[in-house]
């Protein structure tokens, strides 16, 4: 682990290499355009076609009341204002456009600081799940995968998914045997996972606690030094508590 500290996470984590986590720590994900953008923009269609049609009838009115009838200043007025809203009509659909895309951006800058948060968040010691699988000869498959991080060549971490054990039961047999197999191995990558976590969240807090103080290449290593020491002691004392027991 000692390695991976002071290593940023690679941000292929966020897109292809996101299935190399389990399911429930993949990042958040990307911002899906608004629903409300539909519905503005159906919303400003809508205003678009009442006021174009609107706007003719208030000319048409206006104009034949002004030509035909000699009608006064308040007919004028109608007709002059229909000939301004049948000619803006188009003004609607490009405000609702505007205030959908303002909407979309603000929710794209939320997801896009959520997955940010993230990545800068997620630690690299390994990650344990188990999963079952029907096969086709209607047996039933449990696999146990460990998520294991590896140093890219741009010195960032990211991770590989493989198969660290699995068992197989035929079709026919019994389902309390297949339950407990899968509860017992589950129960076995939780406590192998938090172990972990807690053998990195003691080598990481020591080495930034020392890195803290350090301005040059000596101070840095002696921060790794002190933190593998943490490392190593927290392995010793998990060896000294006794077995969990359930």
């Amino acid at each position: 682990m000692v390695a991976f500290l002071g290593v940023d996470a690679d941000p292929g984590l966020l897109d292809e290499d996101r299935f190399n986590l389990p399911q429930t720590e993949q990042p958040p994900e990307p911002a899906s355009p608004s629903r409300r953008h539909g519905r503005l923009v159906a919303a400003g269609s809508a205003l678009t076609g009442i006021t174009l049609l609107g706007g003719l009838a208030m000319f048409i009115y206006g104009a034949a009341q002004w030509l035909i009838g000699g009608g006064g200043a308040f007919d004028a007025v109608v007709a002059v204002l229909g000939i301004l809203l049948a000619a803006t009509h188009w003004g609607w659909v490009h405000v609702a456009e505007y205030i959908g895309l303002t909407i979309d951006e603000r929710e794209q800058r939320a997801a896009d600081a959520r997955r940010r948060d993230w990545l800068a968040g997620i630690a690299p010691y390994p990650r344990f799940s188990v999963s079952t699988s029907v096969l086709d000869d209607a047996s039933t498959r449990i696999e146990c995968v460990r998520y294991r991080p590896i140093l890219t060549a741009a010195h960032t971490f990211t991770f590989v998914r493989e198969t660290e054990t699995e068992k197989t039961y035929g079709a026919h047999a019994p389902a309390e045997v297949i339950a407990t197999t899968v509860e017992t191995m589950r129960r076995d990558a939780r406590l192998e996972t938090d172990h972990l976590r807690k053998l990195w969240e003691a080598a990481s807090t020591t080495y930034d606690a020392t890195l803290a103080d350090a301005d040059d290449e000596q101070q840095r290593l002696a921060a790794e030094r002190a933190a593998a020491t943490a490392l190593s002691d927290h392995i010793n004392a998990s060896l000294r508590e006794p077995p969990l027991l359930e």
